[in-house]
């Protein structure tokens, strides 16, 4: 336990985010980036901003939603 909270703990340093970034265009730490050739500008504005602890909080209900809306859509086609 002691050892995966060494490693969660160092992955979110902001060493671990500049090696994160030579793979990725978006990682956790603010200011640390790689962006590619390409890359909308502004793209992060764009994004949707996800609100990760109300998700956690109403948890049954999203899924609930999403299987209201979509489940019916990945059932085999007969």
């Amino acid at each position: 336990m002691d050892l995966a909270k060494k490693v969660a703990d160092w992955g979110a340093t902001k060493e671990a985010n500049e090696l994160y970034s030579k793979s990725y265009a978006i990682v956790a730490y603010p200011g640390v980036a790689n962006v590619p050739p390409n890359y909308p500008p502004n793209a992060e504005k764009a994004m949707i901003k996800n609100d990760l602890g109300w998700m956690a909080a109403n948890r049954d209900r999203v899924l609930a939603e999403w299987s209201k809306r979509y489940e019916s859509k990945a059932a085999p086609k007969n």
